[in-house]
């Protein structure tokens, strides 16, 4: 390899990877930098910051729940689809998209079974506290 390909090579990672990490630096800096100001010319003004209230918002319990359900269903959808893609003798153009469809069909109905799943589970958590409550009064 001569020092004019060579060169090619760096510029190419240069361009395809240091501009964009470099302008995604750039952007969430001069994003925190204008709240920053934005929050001191308010503190200077005399107005208040409201503090966030997150009491109102319940954090999700089921995050590991759904975070595994989506892996269960992506791994899934992956043999499924890969042992279709033996058995199915296709020629066409099309053909090579037929593991990964698969993939995110079983990803799809994964998050459908979580959804399910998590809404059974929080009725019921609903029904037990109902009942405590009941039974202490």
């Amino acid at each position: 390899m001569d020092s004019g390909e060579l060169t090619i090579a760096v510029l190419g990672v240069i361009c395809a990877i240091g501009l964009p990490v470099l302008l995604a630096i750039i952007v969430s800096y001069t994003l925190i930098k204008s709240k920053h100001k934005e929050k001191m010319a308010m503190i200077e003004k005399g107005i208040v910051l409201e503090e966030r209230d997150m009491s109102g918002r319940k954090p999700s319990r089921y995050n590991s729940l759904r975070n595994g359900v989506l892996m269960i269903g992506l791994s899934l959808g992956l043999i499924v689809g890969m042992v279709l893609d033996t058995y199915i003798d296709s020629d066409s153009d099309w053909g090579f998209f037929l593991v990964p469809g698969i993939t995110v069909l079983f990803g799809g109905a994964a998050f459908v079974a979580y959804f399910f799943l998590s809404r059974r589970l929080e009725l019921k958590e609903q029904e037990e506290d109902e009942k405590s409550l009941r039974l202490t009064e």
